[in-house]
């Protein structure tokens, strides 16, 4: 069912059968459809919402050959190595000391030419820094994950049998040494999430310690979808559940005094969708992930 198809059975449910009340109506659906039926079962996450990511590589260190006093601070290295959305720390630089055992995610302006920004997206304006940075090296610290994540599930190294341990942000202060220039295979990660002023997500995985060969991720996670806007948008639900996005918003308009046929209908029809949505969710993770049990209750 498309988001025009949902809204106008919903306007018609109301008896709003010109649509006046449009815009109040896709408000309560997107509620429904993101706040309630995708966060249904509790004890689970959506299985039809995990996702898979092979994509992500860390990278060799590279030297600082400048970093200018400017804004943006204007970073160029030896090499060609980073991407933009990378996330570096850099260790022993010359001059430039303010950014030393820092985390910044570049954008590539160049061959070697890198501005340099905060994890959120805020300009580094290094005019007042000490100096312009003349050497250091710069160690790959992260990466800019490519969708809006709600939550990372599983983190490993191809090849290896140890997942990676998530690590709070009290968890990272309690422990400097994670900040420092050790080089080993990274055993943890930390799951940064933001919004930019504009409500766009960045999600953002660091991994600790720093790594000391190419590792290749294996990143398994729970997809966070945006709202319907468009007439033609889908949901990301299962089609048989497409409905309980209707039943879900009429009676919730319901509830708030909005004249509704067979009110008294709806909150029940509503129930029976949230109930059939959370077994059909735990037949899913019984059926094919049955071994992954322990990350969630049941």
């Amino acid at each position: 069912m498309q988001f025009s198809t949902i809204n106008s059975d919903v306007c018609k449910a109301i008896g709003d059968l010109s649509s006046a009340r449009l815009d109040e109506v896709k408000s309560i659906v997107n509620m429904v459809y993101l706040d309630e039926l995708l966060n249904a079962d509790h004890d689970r996450p959506m299985y039809f919402l995990r996702r898979f990511d092979d994509s992500i590589k860390t990278k060799d260190s590279d030297t600082i050959v400048s970093i200018t006093k400017a804004s943006p601070a204007v970073m160029t290295t030896t090499n060609d190595t980073y991407a933009t959305g990378d996330i570096i720390s850099p260790f022993d630089v010359v001059g430039m000391t303010d950014i030393e055992h820092r985390m910044f995610k570049l954008t590539r302006t160049g061959a070697k030419t890198y501005n340099l920004y905060t994890l959120d997206g805020t300009i580094i304006n290094s005019t007042n820094y000490v100096a312009a940075a003349t050497g250091g090296t710069i160690y790959h610290r992260g990466s800019l994950l490519g969708a809006a994540v709600k939550s990372i599930l599983s983190v490993n190294w191809h090849g290896f049998n140890i997942p990676l341990d998530p690590i709070s942000s009290a968890e990272l202060e309690d422990n400097v040494s994670l900040y420092e220039d050790n080089l080993s295979r990274p055993l943890n990660f930390h799951h940064y999430k933001t919004f930019t002023s504009a409500g766009v997500e960045i999600d953002i995985i660091l991994w600790f310690e720093l790594p000391d060969t190419n590792y290749q991720m294996r990143l398994w996670y729970e997809f966070s979808p945006g709202p319907m806007s468009n007439d033609t948008d889908y949901p990301i639900l299962p089609p048989q559940f497409h409905p309980a996005i209707e039943a879900g918003a009429i009676a919730r308009l319901g509830e708030n005094k909005v004249q509704v046929e067979a009110g008294v209908v709806w909150p029940q029809v509503y129930k029976m969708h949230i109930d059939a949505l959370v077994n059909y969710n735990r037949k899913l993770w019984e059926q094919y992930d049955n071994k992954r049990s322990g990350f969630y209750l049941i």
